[in-house]
């Protein structure tokens, strides 16, 4: 039986990459690790099972792990680490003023990317040759983000620790790719879109107007868009793709369009 470990999978980007992750027949189950576990879809439920952990917290972690390997195997076949994110005050705080408090741009770290290194440091020395791993960066992580300077650098820094991983895991036969969505409106741009709009009711209106603005191809993306491109990545069909980060964001890496 081959399985996932999907960190932040129970809603949202991260529930879509489950759905792919099955639905591509990647993997036949699929084992989520989120602090807030929510029941799975009915049509997916008997092929996932949940698992209560902070990604932050190594001691945590480690016994999630123990758990998972002794209901699904030893040796993990694919690991998706996709839990981050922030809090409204988070994305608040970046919009009040020039600097983050210190205090902020460790949660933002702690979250983004620390948690990225705690997950990867349980989990991939029980994977062998021929599985796969692939983290959610962001295009904050590619581009100058001064509104989300923090979480921004934190992304990159998934970036780059894929890039180190993938080339110390190589020899081993693991690969590790990184996805970098781009305008999803998740619970995360649900905050941020309160925060840049001024209030939850602006939300919405201040996302669609980012896609307008930011988006060539002229529309969202969807967790749906996310969780196809991390099966493939996961999949036996980029069995030769290592170290990669792959945008997901209808062009907005290439720089704002020019309207007609």
């Amino acid at each position: 039986m081959k399985y996932a470990i999907v960190t932040g999978g129970a809603r949202g980007l991260g529930l879509g990459i489950v759905r792919a992750l099955l639905s591509d027949k990647v993997v036949d189950h699929v084992a989520v690790i989120d602090r807030a576990l929510v029941p799975p879809p009915a049509e997916i439920a008997d092929r996932i099972e949940g698992f209560s952990g902070d990604v932050t917290d190594e001691a945590q972690i480690h016994a999630v792990a123990e758990a998972i390997t002794s209901k699904f195997g030893p040796h993990p076949d694919v690991l998706c680490n996709n839990a981050g994110g922030g809090e409204s005050g988070w994305f608040e705080s970046g919009r009040d003023a020039e600097w983050h408090s210190a205090e902020i741009w460790r949660r933002y770290v702690e979250l983004n990317l620390n948690s990225v290194y705690i997950v990867s440091k349980e989990i991939v020395p029980r994977m062998i040759a021929g599985a796969a791993v692939c983290n959610t960066s962001s295009i904050a992580g590619m581009l100058a983000t001064p509104f989300l300077a923090a979480y921004a650098a934190a992304k990159a820094g998934v970036i780059s620790y894929t890039r180190t991983l993938a080339l110390q895991l190589g020899p081993k036969g693991i690969r590790v790719n990184a996805v970098a969505p781009g305008l999803i409106y998740t619970k995360i741009w649900e905050e941020l879109g309160a925060a840049i709009g001024g209030g939850a009711e602006r939300a919405r209106s201040a996302f669609d107007a980012a896609v307008r603005t930011l988006t060539p191809l002229g529309r969202e993306q969807t967790p749906e868009d996310i969780g196809q491109t991390v099966a493939f990545l996961c999949s036996d069909r980029a069995a030769n793709i290592t170290g990669q980060v792959m945008a997901v964001d209808g062009g907005i890496v290439l720089g704002r369009p020019q309207r007609t």
